[in-house]
């Protein structure tokens, strides 16, 4: 069972060394709040974010950090750093984005 999670994280994690140049990076697994054992609605989920810019007077003063990249121009330049790498053993996990 965790098999399939452990090839999907290393498969994210040298990619994002790969193509982002080894960027510093928080993984956070997000958990149903333990006072609520029973919430059915939940799942759990891992977020992956590469530290990629500068924290400036924005992100200090609101606790929020601004994306530059448009998702869909990110999901383009990591599946094209893949091109030409078919049959990479991952279990078929080639795509991110």
């Amino acid at each position: 069972m965790f098999e399939n999670l452990a090839k999907a994280l290393k498969t994210l994690l040298s990619k994002a060394d790969r193509v982002l140049d080894n960027p510093p990076y928080n993984l956070v697994i997000h958990t149903s709040p333990a006072q609520d054992p029973t919430n059915d609605h939940y799942h759990w989920h891992m977020e992956f974010m590469p530290k990629l810019t500068k924290t400036a007077g924005f992100e200090w003063g609101t606790g929020f950090y601004i994306n530059p990249t448009p998702p869909e121009e990110a999901a383009k330049f990591l599946r094209e750093s893949q091109r030409g790498r078919a049959g990479s053993g991952n279990g078929g996990i080639d795509r991110l984005g």
